[in-house]
């Protein structure tokens, strides 16, 4: 597996401004958690998504980090005990 934070430098409240990615050894996204400015963590897992690079999902304007599994399993367990999601909002 390869983990990796991807940061984007905006304001955009319905925009994530993180994205944390497990993929697997094809590249294909496992888990991953959206972080947005407001405080939402939204995490997705038994993903069936195709094969992805984190830099191209990045673009111009993001910020690539390779993260180790425990970094990104932190940020996992934290997503799931945060409210997430439009119910999230009334919590």
């Amino acid at each position: 597996m390869q983990y990796y934070v991807i940061e984007w430098d905006h304001e955009e409240p319905d925009e994530p401004w993180k994205l944390y990615l497990e993929l697997d050894s094809r590249g294909c996204p496992r888990r991953k958690v959206e972080v947005f400015r407001i405080g939402l963590y939204q995490p997705y897992d038994d993903l069936e998504e195709p094969p992805m690079d984190p830099r191209q999902a990045a673009g111009a304007e993001g910020n690539v980090t390779a993260l180790n599994r425990v970094q990104f399993d932190d940020i996992w367990e934290q997503s799931r005990q945060m409210p997430d999601g439009f119910m999230g909002m009334f919590f």
